[in-house]
């Protein structure tokens, strides 16, 4: 059975789905506190720690996208976050990347959560993806355009054997359950099991912030 709630559960079931990622990254210095919801995001009575009484920075769905969780022999591995459509010009993001001490190794969490058509949440249930540590970024493209990537490696791959069981493999044990793969294509913005169409909110600008992964001009 899924571990979501009734509430979500029914939504995520529907013709039309909003979900919207969280993400925070431990960047030494400057952490880095994003959703890809319409608006910036303040949590409170989640019981997490790395949630309440923080606001998540709003960025633009259409250019996010998270990777399914990657699987071998040692259980659940690793995930990508990957950002397109940008011109990276930046000095600041540039000495961030080139000085892994600032974010390798450093913790990095993915959370997601469901909205009605007025970006109002649906429930206060905030659904872990994702926990581990930073591990590499790429920058991909070409002059006028580029992606970047980082891998998010989970930290129990390097400490011990796991049960190989995560949300992600739910349908492993329910062959009628396709909530993990809907909500990872509709966080995304794109189709999936039992989803006909999906919404996807976000607006084109800058980014902001100073020194930040994200502090980069959209094309």
């Amino acid at each position: 059975m899924s571990n979501l709630n009734g509430a979500v559960q029914a939504v995520i079931e529907g013709q039309v789905v909003n979900a919207r990622w969280v993400c925070y990254l431990d960047i030494d210095t400057d952490p880095l506190r994003a959703t890809t919801g319409l608006y910036n995001k303040a949590f409170s009575g989640t019981g997490d720690a790395d949630l309440d009484g923080y606001t998540f920075e709003s960025y633009p769905a259409e250019l996010i996208s998270v990777s399914e969780v990657q699987h071998d022999e040692s259980g659940s591995n690793q995930v990508s976050v990957s950002m397109s459509g940008l011109v990276v010009n930046n000095e600041a993001f540039l000495n961030l990347i080139g000085d892994r001490t600032k974010w390798q190794g450093r913790t990095a969490r993915l959370w997601w959560y469901v909205v009605d058509e007025n970006e109002a949440q649906i429930t206060s249930s905030v659904y872990g993806y994702y926990t581990g540590y930073m591990n590499d970024i790429t920058i991909n493209g070409s002059p006028d355009q580029q992606s970047i990537t980082m891998t998010i490696e989970h930290y129990l791959t390097t400490l011990t054997v796991t049960s190989n069981k995560t949300y992600a493999m739910q349908r492993e044990f329910d062959s009628g359950d396709y909530s993990a793969d809907a909500s990872v294509a509709v966080a995304n913005g794109t189709s999936g099991a039992n989803v006909a169409s999906v919404q996807s909110y976000g607006s084109p600008g800058q980014f902001s912030g100073t020194g930040r992964i994200m502090d980069m001009q959209l094309v």
